[in-house]
Protein backbone atom coordinates (compact mmCIF):
# COMPACT_ATOMS: atom_id res chain seq x y z
CA UNK A 1 0.00 0.00 0.00
CA UNK A 2 1.23 3.48 -0.83
CA UNK A 3 2.26 5.58 2.17
CA UNK A 4 1.08 8.96 0.91
CA UNK A 5 -1.86 10.18 -1.20
CA UNK A 6 -4.13 13.16 -1.70
CA UNK A 7 -7.43 11.53 -0.68
CA UNK A 8 -8.33 8.37 1.22
CA UNK A 9 -11.93 7.22 0.83
CA UNK A 10 -13.08 4.71 3.41
CA UNK A 11 -15.92 2.55 2.12
CA UNK A 12 -16.54 1.44 -1.46
CA UNK A 13 -20.31 1.68 -1.50
CA UNK A 14 -22.19 4.08 -3.80
CA UNK A 15 -21.09 7.15 -1.79
CA UNK A 16 -17.43 6.26 -1.45
CA UNK A 17 -16.87 4.93 -4.96
CA UNK A 18 -18.56 7.98 -6.47
CA UNK A 19 -16.44 10.32 -4.33
CA UNK A 20 -13.30 8.45 -5.36
CA UNK A 21 -14.30 8.56 -9.03
CA UNK A 22 -14.79 12.33 -9.13
CA UNK A 23 -11.72 13.12 -7.03
CA UNK A 24 -9.52 10.88 -9.20
CA UNK A 25 -10.98 12.35 -12.37
CA UNK A 26 -9.29 15.68 -11.52
CA UNK A 27 -5.89 14.01 -11.34
CA UNK A 28 -5.67 13.59 -7.58
CA UNK A 29 -3.95 10.56 -6.08
CA UNK A 30 -6.92 8.69 -4.55
CA UNK A 31 -6.93 5.55 -2.41
CA UNK A 32 -10.29 3.76 -1.98
CA UNK A 33 -10.36 1.16 0.80
CA UNK A 34 -13.09 -1.21 1.93
CA UNK A 35 -13.18 -3.78 4.73
CA UNK A 36 -15.05 -6.29 2.58
CA UNK A 37 -13.07 -8.90 0.70
CA UNK A 38 -15.54 -8.71 -2.20
CA UNK A 39 -16.98 -5.27 -2.97
CA UNK A 40 -20.76 -5.23 -2.62
CA UNK A 41 -20.99 -8.38 -0.49
CA UNK A 42 -22.97 -8.91 1.68
CA UNK A 43 -26.06 -7.10 0.37
CA UNK A 44 -28.42 -5.35 2.79
CA UNK A 45 -30.49 -3.10 0.56
CA UNK A 46 -33.85 -3.03 -1.21
CA UNK A 47 -31.94 -2.73 -4.53
CA UNK A 48 -34.39 -0.29 -6.12
CA UNK A 49 -33.52 2.95 -7.92
CA UNK A 50 -36.16 5.42 -9.06
CA UNK A 51 -35.99 6.61 -12.66
CA UNK A 52 -34.00 9.69 -13.61
CA UNK A 53 -37.27 11.56 -14.17
CA UNK A 54 -38.48 10.78 -10.64
CA UNK A 55 -35.13 11.79 -9.15
CA UNK A 56 -35.19 15.08 -11.05
CA UNK A 57 -38.68 15.86 -9.74
CA UNK A 58 -37.95 14.82 -6.16
CA UNK A 59 -34.50 16.48 -6.01
CA UNK A 60 -34.81 19.48 -8.34
CA UNK A 61 -31.66 21.22 -7.10
CA UNK A 62 -29.37 18.20 -7.38
CA UNK A 63 -26.64 18.63 -9.96
CA UNK A 64 -24.96 15.90 -11.97
CA UNK A 65 -27.98 13.60 -12.29
CA UNK A 66 -27.37 13.26 -16.02
CA UNK A 67 -23.83 11.99 -15.25
CA UNK A 68 -24.82 9.62 -12.45
CA UNK A 69 -28.08 8.20 -13.84
CA UNK A 70 -29.35 6.16 -15.54
CA UNK A 71 -27.02 3.26 -14.89
CA UNK A 72 -25.62 0.77 -17.39
CA UNK A 73 -28.63 -1.15 -18.80
CA UNK A 74 -26.74 -4.39 -18.16
CA UNK A 75 -27.12 -3.79 -14.42
CA UNK A 76 -30.91 -3.55 -14.51
CA UNK A 77 -32.66 -6.68 -13.22
CA UNK A 78 -36.27 -5.53 -13.68
CA UNK A 79 -37.89 -2.41 -15.07
CA UNK A 80 -40.41 -1.19 -12.50
CA UNK A 81 -43.63 0.52 -13.53
CA UNK A 82 -45.25 1.38 -10.22
CA UNK A 83 -45.98 0.35 -6.67
CA UNK A 84 -48.71 -1.00 -4.40
CA UNK A 85 -49.07 -0.06 -0.72
CA UNK A 86 -50.93 -2.65 1.36
CA UNK A 87 -52.67 -1.42 4.52
CA UNK A 88 -52.80 -3.37 7.81
CA UNK A 89 -56.28 -4.55 6.81
CA UNK A 90 -55.15 -5.71 3.37
CA UNK A 91 -56.49 -2.79 1.34
CA UNK A 92 -54.28 -2.02 -1.69
CA UNK A 93 -53.38 1.43 -3.03
CA UNK A 94 -51.60 1.70 -6.36
CA UNK A 95 -49.39 4.56 -7.54
CA UNK A 96 -46.86 5.20 -10.27
CA UNK A 97 -43.19 4.84 -9.43
CA UNK A 98 -41.04 4.14 -12.48
CA UNK A 99 -37.54 2.84 -11.90
CA UNK A 100 -35.59 -0.39 -11.84
CA UNK A 101 -34.08 -2.97 -9.53
CA UNK A 102 -30.43 -4.02 -9.56
CA UNK A 103 -28.18 -6.65 -8.04
CA UNK A 104 -26.57 -4.40 -5.47
CA UNK A 105 -23.32 -6.37 -5.34
CA UNK A 106 -22.81 -6.00 -9.11
CA UNK A 107 -23.93 -2.36 -8.91
CA UNK A 108 -21.38 -1.56 -6.19
CA UNK A 109 -18.58 -3.27 -8.13
CA UNK A 110 -19.56 -1.30 -11.23
CA UNK A 111 -19.21 1.98 -9.30
CA UNK A 112 -15.88 0.92 -7.78
CA UNK A 113 -14.60 -0.07 -11.23
CA UNK A 114 -15.62 3.38 -12.53
CA UNK A 115 -13.45 4.96 -9.82
CA UNK A 116 -10.53 2.72 -10.76
CA UNK A 117 -10.90 3.65 -14.44
CA UNK A 118 -10.51 7.30 -13.44
CA UNK A 119 -7.26 6.48 -11.63
CA UNK A 120 -8.23 5.60 -8.05
CA UNK A 121 -6.45 2.70 -6.35
CA UNK A 122 -8.89 0.19 -4.85
CA UNK A 123 -7.87 -1.91 -1.84
CA UNK A 124 -10.55 -4.37 -0.63
CA UNK A 125 -10.10 -6.43 2.55
CA UNK A 126 -8.60 -3.33 4.19
CA UNK A 127 -10.04 -2.10 7.48
CA UNK A 128 -9.85 1.45 8.78
CA UNK A 129 -8.37 1.35 12.30
CA UNK A 130 -7.97 5.00 13.19
CA UNK A 131 -6.95 8.50 12.18
CA UNK A 132 -4.86 11.26 13.73
CA UNK A 133 -4.83 14.34 11.55
CA UNK A 134 -3.65 13.28 8.14
CA UNK A 135 -2.35 9.89 9.32
CA UNK A 136 -4.76 7.05 8.55
CA UNK A 137 -4.09 3.63 10.06
CA UNK A 138 -5.40 0.52 8.31
CA UNK A 139 -4.84 -3.22 8.54
CA UNK A 140 -2.39 -2.84 5.65
CA UNK A 141 -0.37 -0.10 7.32
CA UNK A 142 -0.42 3.68 7.56
CA UNK A 143 -0.99 6.27 4.86
CA UNK A 144 -0.73 10.06 4.94
CA UNK A 145 -3.80 11.66 3.35
CA UNK A 146 -4.61 15.33 2.93
CA UNK A 147 -8.36 14.65 2.83
CA UNK A 148 -10.28 11.68 4.26
CA UNK A 149 -13.79 10.79 3.06
CA UNK A 150 -15.94 8.91 5.57
CA UNK A 151 -18.18 6.61 3.54
CA UNK A 152 -18.11 3.71 5.99
CA UNK A 153 -21.77 3.46 6.93
CA UNK A 154 -24.07 4.60 9.73
CA UNK A 155 -21.68 3.50 12.49
CA UNK A 156 -18.78 5.32 10.82
CA UNK A 157 -15.48 4.94 12.65
CA UNK A 158 -14.01 7.68 10.46
CA UNK A 159 -16.64 10.17 11.63
CA UNK A 160 -15.97 9.13 15.21
CA UNK A 161 -12.26 9.80 14.72
CA UNK A 162 -13.12 13.40 13.80
CA UNK A 163 -15.58 13.87 16.67
CA UNK A 164 -18.64 13.93 14.41
CA UNK A 165 -21.97 12.69 15.71
CA UNK A 166 -23.69 9.70 14.21
CA UNK A 167 -27.34 9.52 13.14
CA UNK A 168 -29.64 9.74 16.14
CA UNK A 169 -32.02 7.02 14.92
CA UNK A 170 -30.80 3.80 13.33
CA UNK A 171 -33.66 1.59 12.17
CA UNK A 172 -33.00 -2.18 12.07
CA UNK A 173 -33.61 -3.67 8.62
CA UNK A 174 -33.31 -7.13 7.12
CA UNK A 175 -33.38 -8.32 3.51
CA UNK A 176 -33.38 -11.59 1.65
CA UNK A 177 -33.99 -13.06 -1.79
CA UNK A 178 -37.13 -15.05 -2.67
CA UNK A 179 -37.59 -17.00 -5.90
CA UNK A 180 -40.44 -16.53 -8.37
CA UNK A 181 -41.92 -14.02 -10.77
CA UNK A 182 -43.39 -10.88 -9.22
CA UNK A 183 -44.42 -8.60 -12.07
CA UNK A 184 -43.28 -5.02 -12.46
CA UNK A 185 -44.62 -3.30 -9.35
CA UNK A 186 -43.00 -2.78 -5.98
CA UNK A 187 -45.10 -3.87 -3.03
CA UNK A 188 -45.05 -2.22 0.41
CA UNK A 189 -46.77 -3.85 3.41
CA UNK A 190 -47.74 -1.82 6.48
CA UNK A 191 -48.93 -2.94 9.88
CA UNK A 192 -47.50 -3.54 13.34
CA UNK A 193 -47.89 -7.30 13.12
CA UNK A 194 -45.66 -7.24 10.04
CA UNK A 195 -43.13 -4.45 10.63
CA UNK A 196 -43.73 -2.38 13.79
CA UNK A 197 -43.26 1.30 13.02
CA UNK A 198 -41.98 0.57 9.51
CA UNK A 199 -42.89 -1.54 6.50
CA UNK A 200 -42.10 -4.75 4.69
CA UNK A 201 -41.45 -4.95 0.96
CA UNK A 202 -41.24 -7.18 -2.07
CA UNK A 203 -39.26 -5.65 -4.95
CA UNK A 204 -39.31 -7.70 -8.19
CA UNK A 205 -36.16 -8.74 -9.99
CA UNK A 206 -35.53 -11.28 -12.74
CA UNK A 207 -36.74 -14.69 -11.53
CA UNK A 208 -36.74 -13.55 -7.92
CA UNK A 209 -37.48 -10.60 -5.66
CA UNK A 210 -35.76 -8.66 -2.91
CA UNK A 211 -37.93 -9.05 0.20
CA UNK A 212 -37.37 -7.55 3.59
CA UNK A 213 -38.55 -5.19 6.26
CA UNK A 214 -37.44 -2.26 8.36
CA UNK A 215 -38.82 -1.39 11.79
CA UNK A 216 -38.78 1.39 14.32
CA UNK A 217 -39.75 -0.59 17.41
CA UNK A 218 -37.29 -3.25 18.56
CA UNK A 219 -39.60 -5.39 20.69
CA UNK A 220 -39.32 -8.35 18.30
CA UNK A 221 -36.02 -9.18 16.53
CA UNK A 222 -36.13 -8.50 12.79
CA UNK A 223 -35.23 -12.12 11.85
CA UNK A 224 -38.35 -13.28 13.70
CA UNK A 225 -40.49 -10.69 11.94
CA UNK A 226 -39.00 -11.61 8.57
CA UNK A 227 -39.75 -15.31 9.04
CA UNK A 228 -43.35 -14.52 9.93
CA UNK A 229 -43.75 -12.19 6.94
CA UNK A 230 -42.27 -14.70 4.51
CA UNK A 231 -44.47 -17.47 5.89
CA UNK A 232 -47.57 -15.28 5.40
CA UNK A 233 -46.62 -14.81 1.76
CA UNK A 234 -45.56 -18.42 1.16
CA UNK A 235 -41.93 -17.48 0.48
CA UNK A 236 -38.68 -19.26 1.26
CA UNK A 237 -35.67 -17.04 1.95
CA UNK A 238 -32.04 -17.16 0.94
CA UNK A 239 -29.17 -14.68 1.30
CA UNK A 240 -30.56 -13.14 4.50
CA UNK A 241 -28.68 -10.08 5.73
CA UNK A 242 -29.47 -7.54 8.48
CA UNK A 243 -28.20 -4.02 9.11
CA UNK A 244 -29.20 -0.50 10.12
CA UNK A 245 -30.62 2.44 8.17
CA UNK A 246 -30.15 6.02 9.45
CA UNK A 247 -33.61 7.62 9.43
CA UNK A 248 -33.25 10.79 11.51
CA UNK A 249 -32.03 13.00 8.68
CA UNK A 250 -28.53 14.34 7.98
CA UNK A 251 -26.08 14.70 10.84
CA UNK A 252 -25.47 18.24 12.03
CA UNK A 253 -21.90 18.59 10.75
CA UNK A 254 -20.40 16.68 7.80
CA UNK A 255 -17.04 18.48 7.62
CA UNK A 256 -14.55 18.56 10.45
CA UNK A 257 -10.77 18.87 10.29
CA UNK A 258 -9.79 17.12 7.04
CA UNK A 259 -12.75 14.70 7.06
CA UNK A 260 -15.85 14.77 4.84
CA UNK A 261 -18.82 12.51 5.69
CA UNK A 262 -21.02 11.14 2.93
CA UNK A 263 -23.77 8.57 2.41
CA UNK A 264 -25.09 6.63 5.40
CA UNK A 265 -22.23 7.99 7.50
CA UNK A 266 -23.69 11.47 7.00
CA UNK A 267 -27.35 10.45 7.24
CA UNK A 268 -27.84 11.02 3.51
CA UNK A 269 -30.99 8.88 3.40
CA UNK A 270 -34.57 9.77 2.48
CA UNK A 271 -36.04 9.01 5.90
CA UNK A 272 -39.62 8.66 4.67
CA UNK A 273 -38.73 5.61 2.58
CA UNK A 274 -35.24 4.54 3.66
CA UNK A 275 -33.76 5.07 0.19
CA UNK A 276 -30.10 5.99 0.16
CA UNK A 277 -28.48 5.03 -3.14
CA UNK A 278 -29.28 8.21 -5.09
CA UNK A 279 -28.50 10.65 -2.22
CA UNK A 280 -25.25 8.78 -1.59
CA UNK A 281 -24.13 9.12 -5.19
CA UNK A 282 -25.22 12.75 -5.48
CA UNK A 283 -23.34 13.69 -2.32
CA UNK A 284 -20.43 11.40 -3.20
CA UNK A 285 -19.91 13.35 -6.40
CA UNK A 286 -19.98 16.62 -4.46
CA UNK A 287 -17.52 15.25 -1.87
CA UNK A 288 -15.05 14.21 -4.58
CA UNK A 289 -15.31 17.57 -6.29
CA UNK A 290 -15.00 19.44 -2.96
CA UNK A 291 -11.81 17.54 -2.13
CA UNK A 292 -10.40 18.44 -5.55
CA UNK A 293 -11.37 22.10 -5.27
CA UNK A 294 -9.77 22.25 -1.84
CA UNK A 295 -6.49 20.61 -2.83
CA UNK A 296 -6.13 22.07 -6.32
CA UNK A 297 -7.68 25.52 -5.92
CA UNK A 298 -7.44 26.26 -2.22
CA UNK A 299 -11.19 26.42 -1.65
CA UNK A 300 -12.34 25.72 1.92
CA UNK A 301 -13.22 22.09 2.54
CA UNK A 302 -16.31 23.36 4.33
CA UNK A 303 -17.74 24.32 0.93
CA UNK A 304 -18.85 20.69 0.68
CA UNK A 305 -21.33 21.28 3.50
CA UNK A 306 -22.94 24.12 1.62
CA UNK A 307 -22.91 22.26 -1.70
CA UNK A 308 -24.73 19.12 -0.59
CA UNK A 309 -27.20 20.99 1.60
CA UNK A 310 -28.04 23.28 -1.34
CA UNK A 311 -28.47 20.23 -3.58
CA UNK A 312 -30.62 17.92 -1.45
CA UNK A 313 -30.59 19.20 2.14
CA UNK A 314 -34.09 20.69 2.05
CA UNK A 315 -35.59 17.47 0.75
CA UNK A 316 -33.76 15.25 3.24
CA UNK A 317 -34.85 17.43 6.16
CA UNK A 318 -38.46 17.47 4.90
CA UNK A 319 -38.44 13.67 4.63
CA UNK A 320 -37.11 13.40 8.20
CA UNK A 321 -39.87 15.71 9.47
CA UNK A 322 -42.47 13.68 7.59
CA UNK A 323 -41.16 10.48 9.11
CA UNK A 324 -41.35 11.90 12.63
CA UNK A 325 -45.00 12.82 12.02
CA UNK A 326 -45.70 9.46 10.41
CA UNK A 327 -44.22 7.62 13.42
CA UNK A 328 -47.28 8.61 15.44
CA UNK A 329 -49.56 7.02 12.88
CA UNK A 330 -47.40 3.97 12.17
CA UNK A 331 -47.65 2.98 15.82
CA UNK A 332 -51.40 2.36 15.51
CA UNK A 333 -52.88 0.08 12.86
CA UNK A 334 -56.25 1.77 13.36
CA UNK A 335 -54.83 5.24 12.62
CA UNK A 336 -52.71 3.88 9.79
CA UNK A 337 -55.69 2.23 8.10
CA UNK A 338 -57.73 5.42 8.29
CA UNK A 339 -54.86 7.63 7.15
CA UNK A 340 -54.06 5.46 4.13
CA UNK A 341 -57.72 5.47 3.13
CA UNK A 342 -57.85 9.25 3.45
CA UNK A 343 -54.69 9.81 1.42
CA UNK A 344 -55.35 7.30 -1.33
CA UNK A 345 -52.68 6.15 -3.75
CA UNK A 346 -51.55 9.62 -4.80
CA UNK A 347 -51.22 10.87 -1.24
CA UNK A 348 -49.34 7.77 -0.14
CA UNK A 349 -47.01 8.25 -3.11
CA UNK A 350 -46.29 11.82 -2.05
CA UNK A 351 -45.40 10.68 1.47
CA UNK A 352 -43.21 7.77 0.35
CA UNK A 353 -41.57 9.32 -2.71
CA UNK A 354 -41.52 13.04 -1.97
CA UNK A 355 -41.17 12.89 1.79
CA UNK A 356 -44.37 14.86 2.39
CA UNK A 357 -47.63 15.96 0.91
CA UNK A 358 -47.38 18.38 -1.99
CA UNK A 359 -51.08 19.12 -1.96
CA UNK A 360 -54.28 17.85 -0.43
CA UNK A 361 -55.89 14.79 -1.95
CA UNK A 362 -59.46 13.62 -1.99
CA UNK A 363 -60.20 10.19 -0.54
CA UNK A 364 -59.81 7.38 -3.00
CA UNK A 365 -62.03 4.34 -2.81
Amino acid sequence: MQNRCDVVVVGAGPAGSTAARYAAKTGLDVLLIDKRRTIGVPVCCGEFNASSEVLASVLPNASGLDELFPVDPGLIRREIRGAVAVSPGGREYEFELPGYTVDRDAFDRHLADAAVREGAELLPDTKFLGREGSRVTTTRGEVEARVVVAADGPLSRVCRSAGMERSAVLAPAITCRVDGEFGDRLKFFFGNRIAPGGYAWVFPKRGCANAGLGVQKRDVPVPVLLRAFLASQGFSARDVQAGFVPVSGPIRETVRENVLAVGDAAGHVVASNGGGIAPAMICGRLAGLAAANHLLRGEPLAAYEWEWRSAIGRELLAAARTKRMADRILGSDFLLERTMRLLGGRGIADVIIHGGLRKAHAPRE
